[in-house]
């Protein structure tokens, strides 16, 4: 699977306290055009699968050719991964990585399936926001390293 290009994106979700979360995942795809929703596949040992379920709604932050930064900070395990790093808080309440995007999903746990050692998520997308990078281009993952894709890459 390794050979199998995947979008590059960090879902992001707020804790109970208030505290941001979030993880790397190439493991999304679109599900529906209408209505429209989305798939995201989780590992369960994930420490952000219990906090984003609680919270039921998510934010998939599509990141722009120029995020490889901030997709090796969200998929290394460490204490606040949010620190130092520009990111908004939206008007739903989910942190936005909006400076590093081309685009932002905030979406809805619909259902969550169980899946080997992963869950599916299924989720309805209720907004779609534009990131400061949306001309930009993609940042995609295949080979095993990082690939620029479009705009000015």
């Amino acid at each position: 699977m390794s050979a199998l290009a995947g979008g590059v994106c960090v879902v992001t979700t707020t804790a109970a306290d208030g505290r941001p979360a979030g993880f790397t995942s190439t493991a999304v795809m679109s599900l529906s055009r209408d209505p429209q929703m989305l798939a995201i596949g989780m590992g369960r040992a994930s420490r952000t699968l219990p906090l984003l379920l609680a919270a039921g709604r998510f934010a998939l932050n599509v990141l722009h050719a120029d995020g490889e930064g901030v997709s090796r900070r969200f998929a290394a395990r460490g204490p606040d991964r949010f620190a130092g790093l520009a990111w908004d808080e939206g008007s739903d309440g989910l942190p936005l990585l909006t400076a590093h995007t081309t685009h932002m999903l905030v979406c809805r746990v619909e259902r969550n399936v169980p899946a080997g050692d992963h869950r599916l998520i299924i989720a309805s997308v209720e907004k779609v926001l534009r990131g400061v990078g949306a001309e930009a281009g993609c940042l995609v993952y295949a080979g095993r390293s990082y690939h620029a894709l479009g705009g000015a890459a």
